[in-house]
């Protein structure tokens, strides 16, 4: 719009909405029979634009310009701040529907499926590509029809139902039988969820078996509270795993599987990529079946809790299966001289990505060993375990500033840290892409030095501590801001600030409960604000 016309306060107003309030502007008009402004945009702009004071500012000028509506001339937020007050530039019309189907798409990966509904009713070419599967993926069903049959059948009665990829059978406010069923075998899923929030006792074992072995993704979780309809669908499931299945990952968890026959499991696993027992009760001769027709590259993780004295796996039978292990968690206190053992296979050959050992005391492995293995995991989580000693700190440290280090992400709680000098606290920490260390110890002079390195540059994504209880699954965890953190409150409100805009995520709480203050200075937290830039 042409600011030495009538229309400059339209240009301003518009120039705010595009450069400060980064709202990619597609098209905006006045309806002459409404005489409302429509906006044509993404949903994310529409929701930013209306919000604004600019919106109310447009709407009114052009109400009153519309007579004079030929005199105006747009732009787009590539051009605002290139226009020539003297010459406004006249865009070039251009057809989106002639861009190649593969920029479109690849446009398109960037949108949620509610941008992706909008997108299907734009053309017959944009319908094409927005209808690609894979654009889909992770799309699930809406919260609405969970709430009520008649939001239900409505939703399955129009097209969108088609693009479901993702069934978590979980909580409804209503009771499903095999007519409702039905409605799902029609469906492409890649994957479900099944949990004992939903009642499917009127759903009979054979059409979920069947719904569940055409997906290629399959989670079944909290089995043990509702044992006798779990364990007949288990039991109906792996049959028809024998007989061919598109599964290719499977995640038990809580679940007993003793009942199922070795060779059963045997024949229905051989295929699978990735598998995954979360305190699963199975007997040593399931898990020698399993792991012999088991693929060698499989994916297989492994969760034990031996906390409360009850034996659910033959922690026996892991020495075995240990080096072929992609993910190990164990919460408890292994047999005596097991840890040991453990810690040596590793040592010789190691698989793991992902290792926790919670509540176990690892003051019995030599400083070195518990070192080496410890860095040639990419994840690692040494929560509640007891009594580390500050020798094997010490190694661990050392040796994650070594090239030959894999660890990524650590997390530490109830630990003495103030032990390890500044120096070699601060350098490992900067190696890691995220490290939570909850209520360890830290001295003043480890946080100051950290947060010195992290200020010239680090490899640290996250930095944090987390509280409350902690779900073992790295999206789960819950974490505390960092303004919580011990001595965070002498760093030089310079130095923190740089260190912070060269983290990818940040999380400030600045006192969101009374219990827990924030310990950030004011001079801090506007230093930090005041350095946020396009480089963050």
């Amino acid at each position: 719009m042409n600011n030495n016309s009538s229309y400059g306060g339209l240009h301003v107003e518009a120039r705010i909405l595009v450069e400060e309030h980064q709202t990619p502007l597609l098209c905006f008009y006045l309806d002459k029979e409404s005489n409302e402004m429509k906006l044509i945009a993404d949903s994310e702009s529409q929701r930013k634009v209306k919000e604004s004071e600019q919106f109310e500012k447009l709407e009114f000028m052009l109400k009153c310009t519309l007579n004079e509506k030929k005199k105006l001339t747009f732009y787009d937020d590539c051009t605002l701040d290139q226009c020539n007050q003297q010459d406004p530039i006249l865009l070039p019309l251009v057809c989106y529907d002639r861009l190649p189907t593969e920029i479109l798409k690849a446009v398109f990966e960037f949108l949620g499926p509610e941008d992706l509904k909008t997108l299907l009713l734009v053309s017959k070419t944009w319908k094409s590509v927005a209808d690609n599967p894979l654009l889909w993926t992770g799309f699930g069903l809406p919260r609405k029809c969970r709430n009520s049959k008649e939001l239900f059948q409505e939703f399955f009665e129009g097209s969108l139902s088609l693009k479901l990829q993702y069934l978590e059978l979980g909580q409804f406010d209503f009771k499903f039988d095999d007519h409702y069923f039905e409605r799902f075998m029609a469906l492409s899923l890649s994957c479900i969820k099944i949990t004992t929030d939903i009642d499917l006792s009127n759903v009979s074992n054979e059409l979920l078996a069947t719904l569940v072995n055409n997906c290629k993704v399959c989670s079944i979780s909290d089995a043990f509270l509702v044992p006798k309809k779990f364990g007949a669908l288990l039991k109906v499931l792996f049959k028809k795993m024998c007989m061919g299945t598109k599964i290719k990952s499977l995640k038990l968890e809580q679940t007993e599987l003793t009942s199922i026959p070795p060779d059963v499991l045997s024949e229905a696993c051989k295929n699978l990529t990735s598998i995954s027992f979360d305190y699963v009760e199975i007997s040593s001769d399931q898990i020698k079946a399993i792991f012999k027709s088991l693929k060698m590259d499989a994916n297989v993780l492994i969760k034990i809790d031996e906390s409360d004295g009850i034996n659910t796996f033959d922690i026996e039978r892991l020495d075995s299966i240990f080096d072929r292990l992609t993910g190990f968690s164990f919460y408890g206190e292994p047999l005596d001289g097991q840890l040991r053992r453990w810690m040596d296979i590793l040592d010789n050959s190691c698989k793991l990505k992902n290792l926790e050992l919670l509540e176990v005391d690892v003051r019995q492995i030599p400083p070195q060993l518990l070192a080496r293995v410890m860095t040639k995991v990419e994840r690692l989580n040494l929560s509640f375990s007891e009594g580390a000693s500050p020798q094997q700190l010490k190694e661990v440290f050392k040796r994650i500033v070594k090239s030959d280090s894999k660890v990524k992400h650590i997390e530490l709680d109830s630990m003495n840290l103030r032990l390890i000098s500044p120096e070699l606290f601060a350098e490992a920490v900067n190696k890691l892409e995220s490290f939570y260390y909850g209520s360890c110890k830290v001295s003043e002079s480890q946080v100051l030095e950290m947060f010195r390195i992290m200020s010239l540059g680090t490899n640290l994504k996250k930095l944090g501590t987390y509280y409350g209880d902690k779900e073992y699954e790295e999206t789960s965890l819950e974490t505390m801001g960092m303004d919580k953190m011990e001595h965070i409150e002498l760093v030089e409100p310079e130095i923190l600030a740089k260190a912070v805009n060269n983290l990818e995520s940040l999380q400030l709480d600045l006192g969101a409960s009374f219990e827990d203050k924030s310990r950030l200075t004011l001079t801090q937290l506007l230093a930090i604000v005041k350095q946020l830039n396009s480089k963050t």
